[in-house]
């Protein structure tokens, strides 16, 4: 499957070889607790949100979904990724993962268990404040659920209705990959 990013015209590099950002990202456009969810419920092999570039199934979907900025002047372009390997790819059941029902699922879940319990209070809430810190990684979340059981049932029964991971893909779903430390990709205009 040929995959496509649009990115604005003044800053593409022709034969610019792009290779795996070493940092994590935050997500702008999904909490922080459902993040941490899907990371704690993503299997190994596929593509981690944090360190994934985003792309489309075609040039049209690329320049429609760019969100680079851009000056006013500039516009987007189109370009097919070339890649030195192909890497992991995961295509969502949605346009946009903002638009999962992950989403509303986990946030709905997590609130009534919290309630159900009478959690509530700074000191009651601690064993549980993992789950809405940026960024979280699998071992610290698994850490935190080991002192706490709270956390461990909640985590288990979030996870168990994830479905992120397991959804048909829609045919303009996001699409996104991981690009590992041996690996490059490199865009070629469309």
């Amino acid at each position: 499957m040929d995959l496509y990013r649009a990115v604005p015209s003044r800053q593409f590099q022709a034969e610019l070889i792009l290779r795996r950002i070493p940092t994590a990202r935050l997500p702008s456009n999904v909490p922080y607790l459902v993040d941490n969810l899907w990371e704690y419920a993503r299997p190994l092999h596929l593509p981690s949100r944090r360190n994934a570039v985003y792309a489309s199934p075609s040039p049209e979907l690329a320049l429609k979904n760019a969100s680079a900025a851009i000056d006013a002047d500039d516009r987007y372009m189109a370009c097919r990724i070339e890649f030195g390997f192909d890497p992991p790819v995961i295509q969502l059941s949605v346009p946009d993962a903002r638009d999962h029902p992950d989403l509303k699922n986990l946030q709905r879940l997590v609130t009534q268990r919290l309630q159900q319990k009478g959690i509530s209070g700074l000191t009651a809430m601690m064993p549980c404040a993992a789950l809405f810190l940026p960024g979280v990684t699998k071992a610290e979340l698994q850490a935190s659920m080991a002192a706490s059981s709270l956390l461990a049932d909640l985590v288990n029964e979030a996870v168990s209705i994830v479905r992120l991971w397991d959804s048909a893909p829609a045919p303009d779903g996001e699409l996104f990959f991981e690009i590992a430390d041996d690996n490059h990709y490199v865009l070629r205009p469309v």
